[in-house]
Parts: structure tokens; C-alpha cells; sequence
């Protein structure tokens, strides 16, 4: 019974995982927002720590409890692979920091940047530095038990405190949006991430007392990302506005208009799409009828290979960056 519980975990878990990246990465390349980038690639992060640092872990101590292996075996297996995830764990991190603070549409400083990744990479080597010692040294099972207690407090102290610094930011800074509607979607996102991490600390820190509870850890772990993705997913679909495209130079504009090939027509309905209007504003301003309008932009799509507005305004944008980088 055992065995089938632990495979059905394993398997539920990485689905969700899966999942999670999946669901992550249509939400990105359908609005193109940067800070939905760093959604995705916090998502890929975590769930990659979590099969090396996790999922490794767990399933080689079964392979070696089995072979009735000492406790200091068992435990050094254990964290030789939470080592392996560790750098993975750490960019996961930084990248959830970086969402909460890109949501509220404000930057990480460099030096916040170069204080974190210097903090952690100290705390990665000195794990490294620890294990090695205490199996040179031959650690006794009380003295490994008390490290191995170190480490888990370590890691709770430090997940909390990223939870803090990240959650802060949208605390702050929520309050002062003024989108009420998006202002109620970043509180509610935050008290559905609050909630998720501090169930995720609780069975991690009772995982070890039975096979339940580890089952409990990482399905929460794995799947415990998947329900703000979809809350996020579904204000977007309500209530997300397509962004006004930046002045761009004649030059610029010339470029993207002659290397995919569009007509006069429709640059003048792109320039519209470009300033916000909708398709019978559009209609209006052209005096063309809306159908034409709809096929006009659906020829756009599908020269220019995008899905809708915004990610037509960001592949234009993004000749505009490259443009002013040239000069």
C-alpha cells in the first residue's frame, strides 16, 4: 500500500507541476507582460528544484531504507540531492521577489540583486562545505539528526522571510493603484499565495512523521502553484486592457511594415489598433465597414504570427527597443 501511494504521489505530482508551467506559459506568450516572463520562469524554477531537491530526495531514501542502509546514509542521500536543487530554489526565489515587484509595475535594484545572489550563494556553499565535513568527520546519528534539524529550520526561516520581502511589496504598493479592479485582483493574489506557502511550510515541517503527511507536502508543494496562476489567469480574461503603443521613429515603423509585408491599409488599421481603438472605433475613423475591419486584422495576425493586440504592440515595441539600442 505503501509502494502504490508513493508512486500515485510521484506521478500526481509532477502532472501538476507540468501543469502549472503549461497553463504559465499560454498566460505569457497570449498578453506578452513582462512580468508574466517571470511568472514562467519562476514556475519552471521551482518545480525543477522540486524534482531534484524533492522528489530525488524522497524516492532515493526509500530506494536506501529498503536496503536497511544507517540513518547517517539515509540522511547524507537526502541531502546530497536538496544540495543538487539548492541553486534552482534560489533563482525560484529571486523570481517570485521579482514578480510580486514587476506586478505592481516597479524594478528590483541592482543592489538588492547583487546582496541576494551573494547572501545565498554564501548560504549554497556553506550547505556544501557542511556535508562534506560531517562525512569526514563521521558524525554521529544525534549529532546528523541535530544538522539535519538545522537545515529544515534554516530553509522554513528562509522561505519565510522570501514570503515577507516578496508579499510586502504588493501590500505597500497595492494600495496606491488606482484600477480598483486590479487593485482587488493583486490582494486577493496575495492572500491565495500567503495562504499556499504557509500550508507548504506546515507539511514540510510534519512530512517526516508519516507517509500521509509526506504525500500531503508534495502534492501542496507541486500543485499548490496551479490555483493563482488560474486566479490571475481569469482577471486577465475579464479585465486586462490592451496597452497604447510608445511613439515609435518613421524609421522603426518602416522597418516592421516592409519585413512583413503590410499593405497600406493596414498600417492605417494597425496605427489605430496601436492607439487603443476597438474595431468599430476603427470602422469609424476609416469609414470601412466593421467585417472589413476583422478581416484587415486577421491578415495582420497572421502575417505578423501573433494572436491579438498586445502581442502585436510588443513585436512592434520590440523593434523599437532594438532601434534605439542601434543608434
Amino acid at each position: 500500500m505503501g509502494d502504490t501511494l508513493f508512486i500515485t504521489v510521484i506521478f500526481l505530482s509532477i502532472c501538476a507541476g507540468i501543469y502549472a508551467i503549461l497553463i504559465t506559459y499560454k498566460l505569457h506568450k497570449k498578453y506578452r507582460l513582462n512580468y508574466l516572463s517571470t511568472y514562467l520562469y519562476f514556475q519552471i524554477f521551482i518545480n525543477v528544484f522540486g524534482v531534484y531537491g524533492i522528489l530525488g530526495q524522497a524516492i532515493a531514501k526509500k530506494i536506501i531504507q529498503q536496503q536497511e542502509s544507517s540513518f547517517q546514509i539515509i540522511e547524507s542521500i537526502g541531502h546530497f540531492f536538496s544540495f543538487l536543487g539548492l541553486p534552482f530554489l534560489i533563482f525560484a526565489w529571486y523570481m517570485f521577489i521579482r514578480l510580486c515587484r514587476e506586478i505592481i509595475e516597479k524594478k528590483l535594484s541592482r543592489i538588492f540583486n547583487l546582496s541576494y545572489f551573494f547572501t545565498l550563494a554564501f548560504v549554497f556553499l556553506a550547505y556544501g562545505i557542511v556535508i562534506v565535513l560531517s562525512n569526514l568527520l563521521n558524525f554521529g546519528d544525534e549529532h546528523y539528526a541535530i544538522f539535519s534539524s538545522a537545515i529544515i529550520y534554516l530553509y522554513v526561516t528562509l522561505e519565510a522571510l522570501v514570503l515577507i520581502i516578496a508579499l510586502s511589496q504588493i501590500f505597500v504598493h497595492a494600495k496606491k493603484i488606482k484600477d480598483e479592479k486590479k487593485k482587488k485582483a493583486l490582494l486577493t493574489f496575495r492572500y491565495l499565495i500567503l495562504f499556499i506557502f504557509c500550508a507548504g511550510i506546515i507539511f514540510f515541517l510534519l512530512a517526516n512523521k508519516s507517509i500521509i503527511l509526506g504525500s500531503f507536502y508534495l502534492l501542496v508543494f507541486f500543485s499548490g502553484n496551479i490555483p493563482p496562476v488560474l486566479y490571475w489567469r481569469s482577471y486577465l480574461k475579464k479585465y486586462f486592457i490592451a496597452p497604447v503603443l510608445q511613439k515609435t521613429s518613421p524609421m522603426t515603423m518602416k522597418q516592421f511594415l516592409g519585413e512583413y509585408k503590410i499593405s497600406k491599409r493596414e498600417e492605417e488599421v494597425i496605427q489605430q489598433l496601436c492607439n487603443g481603438k476597438t474595431n468599430k472605433e476603427i470602422s469609424e475613423i476609416l469609414f470601412i465597414s466593421l467585417q472589413t475591419v476583422k478581416d484587415h486584422v486577421y491578415r495582420i495576425y497572421q502575417k505578423t504570427d501573433v494572436k491579438n493586440r498586445v502581442q502585436l504592440i510588443n513585436l512592434i515595441q520590440s523593434y523599437r527597443e532594438e532601434g534605439e539600442v542601434d543608434s
